[in-house]
């Protein structure tokens, strides 16, 4: 990921002479994997699978098999639950247009977009796409690059694009955006916030479900070893096919409600995006320990993931056929990551839809963020670490909830949203 960062910013003037690139040069060459935690993740091999040094091709977010018996029980007791949430949230959201454009209703724009946008950077999963920090001496202060290469993106003709590399910086003694570029377009606070809302749920939260699927086992055999992680195993598999082959069926509607414009059902440049995502993967990202004196997310997910490494050790023989890594992305980080979208977008209203060259993705974000981010309602069984009578979640939980407990208590057990 570095050196693509690097070979697709020499493409462009822009990046000729950046402080930052020179120092995403400089940080590759001291970039390792930590041996320890991945001896400690590694999957126990269950019926012939999940062999210890197997390593898969590509990420895939919906390639799993499960009974029609568990397909059946999720269409149930969990489907109806999350078309009621987006039913819900964009019957609010269309309802709240109608309102404002009448005068009614008083919009709210957002005060501090460039604070929203250092959000966005620093308290999301996509802080993996940090990578450089100006020198201490710097002329330009206390800068954190972020960078995006091969960057999916729809245009405002609805059609699918692969910039070499977007670009964001954020001042980390503010917390806010400084500025962003496109390959050689600058951007402007509210047109970086679109591009990184809409890669955020398109391309790199894609990811987190797609990884998830080699941390669940849906087999009937868990029944006896672990009947929490097969549950968890089912939802988790059925909501990737709701998220992956299921979503882009309503686009349809929503261009019949007015939601989104016509074409995106036809060119279905979303699922473009997410495939682009997913199949780029996810790069080396220990350097993002830099961040920890800046960002809330990034100090507890680092100090949880160790605790979470040290429990799965201990109890690996309750998890056959599970990688600990991919169970603590599909788990922790993609539940966070979940809350986090919903924590610092308050309003999808402030994704600006008469952006002249990024609207079309601001329209599917404000959906998105109106009907699919939050908790699902109405669920009768638990999907918390807190709660949960396991000793694996309980006693991750109880030493995660002494570094954060709000963080703590929305840590999910599958991917339930």
């Amino acid at each position: 990921m570095q050196s693509t960062i690097v070979a697709n910013s020499d493409r462009h003037k822009a990046f000729a002479k950046c402080e930052l690139i020179a120092d995403v040069k400089e940080k590759q060459k001291n970039w390792k994997e930590n041996a320890i935690i991945r001896e400690r993740a590694k999957a126990i091999p269950h019926l012939g699978s999940m062999k210890g040094e197997e390593r898969a091709e590509r990420l895939d977010m919906d390639h799993i098999h499960i009974r029609f018996l568990d397909f059946l029980w999720g269409f149930v007791f969990i489907g109806p639950f999350s078309m009621l949430l987006w039913k819900k949230g964009n019957f609010v959201m269309r309802l709240r247009i109608w309102l404002i454009k009448l005068g009614i209703l008083k919009f709210k724009e957002c005060d501090d977009m460039e604070a929203l946008v250092g959000k966005m950077c620093l308290e999301l999963s996509q802080v993996v796409n940090y990578f450089a920090k100006t020198k201490k001496d710097s002329e330009l202060g206390n800068i954190a690059g972020f960078f995006f290469a091969d960057f999916p993106y729809v245009d405002n003709d609805l059609n699918f694009q692969v910039a070499d590399l977007f670009a964001v910086d954020i001042d980390l003694d503010t917390k806010r955006f400084v500025k962003a570029k496109l390959d050689n377009s600058d951007l402007t606070a509210s047109q970086a916030c679109i591009l990184l809302w809409f890669n955020n749920v398109a391309a790199q939260h894609v990811k987190l479900h797609a990884m998830a699927n080699w941390g669940i086992n849906g087999h009937l055999s868990l029944e006896d070893i672990n009947p929490f992680l097969r549950r968890n195993s089912v939802v988790t598999a059925i909501y990737n096919y709701f998220g992956y082959s299921a979503f882009s069926r309503f686009f349809k509607e929503w261009e019949k409600q007015g939601l989104l414009s016509e074409g995106w059902n036809t060119k279905n440049p979303f699922l473009k995006c997410v495939n682009q995502g997913i199949k780029d993967g996810i790069g080396q990202h220990g350097n993002i320990v830099d961040l920890i004196p800046y960002s809330r997310f990034v100090k507890f997910i680092v100090k949880v993931r160790m605790i979470f490494m040290d429990e799965f050790a201990k109890h690996k023989d309750q998890f056959p056929g599970i990688d600990g890594e991919a169970f603590f992305v599909g788990t922790v980080l993609h539940s966070l990551d979940h809350c986090l979208l919903e924590w610092n977008l308050d309003d999808p209203l402030w994704l600006d839809v008469d952006d002249p060259k990024f609207g079309k993705m601001a329209e599917l974000g404000r959906i998105v963020r109106a009907g699919f981010v939050e908790d699902v309602p109405f669920l009768y069984f638990n999907r918390r670490f807190k709660g949960s009578d396991h000793p694996f979640y309980k006693s991750v939980y109880e030493k995660a909830a002494k570094i954060d407990k709000k963080f703590a208590d929305n840590m999910d057990t599958c991917i339930i949203k």
